[in-house]
């Protein structure tokens, strides 16, 4: 009885009349050809994953915090021109669920 048809036997059997260059380049291709899948389809759902989240944007950029060489701390954030921080009345971007966030702007010393 006749055996039937194994393109993975034909393969196979061809790869070892190849060169020894060629049959290098074999076993180079395939692990890079896996490997550049793996990475494209990660990428696509690091992609995807932020698209899919029902959360929203709640607040602005903020780019910084500095002190400026007048002595005056400045807010720098996405599409603004940077502003001198009001400590009596900050910003809401720097207000965290109804208060200052503690710890993280201080006012400096004087």
């Amino acid at each position: 009885m006749d055996q039937p048809y194994s393109l993975w036997a034909d393969w196979l059997s061809k790869f070892h009349t190849w060169s020894e260059f060629i049959q290098a380049l074999w076993l180079v291709a395939i692990p890079v050809t896996v490997l550049g899948l793996a990475w494209l389809a990660l990428r696509g759902i690091r992609d995807l994953i932020p698209a899919l989240s029902r959360r929203e944007w709640r607040g602005h950029l903020i780019y910084g915090v500095y002190q400026d060489p007048q002595g005056r701390w400045m807010v720098y954030w996405h599409d603004r021109q940077p502003q001198e921080v009001d400590w009596t009345n900050p910003p809401p971007e720097l207000i965290g669920r109804g208060q200052v966030v503690q710890g993280v702007f201080r006012r400096p010393q004087e």
